[in-house]
């Protein structure tokens, strides 16, 4: 059972690596704007949302899978995405 936990996250990391990725890059694109024209930052909420749901959803799909291992992994972009959204 561990060996097909591991073959799932190894198989879900370009996707993480792209939702995290994504979210990065509009939070760095928003703070720069926002650095530019000398506003405040307010995190990109609709992008970094959808990224997040996007993770959530397929921690939810393994969850019902039963691969509790790769399900637990998913925690990992969800953690990441929600630190993003913080306003500081």
């Amino acid at each position: 059972m561990k060996a097909k936990n591991t073959v799932t996250v190894l198989a879900l990391l370009p996707v993480n690596f792209l939702a995290v990725a994504y979210g990065w890059w509009a939070a760095g694109w928003t703070s720069w704007a926002a650095n530019w024209n000398e506003e405040p930052y307010a995190p990109p909420m609709a992008e970094l949302g959808t990224a997040c749901a996007v993770v959530a959803v397929i921690g939810v799909a393994l969850l019902l899978a039963r691969l509790w291992g790769a399900a637990a992994f998913q925690m990992i972009p969800v953690l990441a995405l929600i630190t993003l959204m913080s306003p500081s």
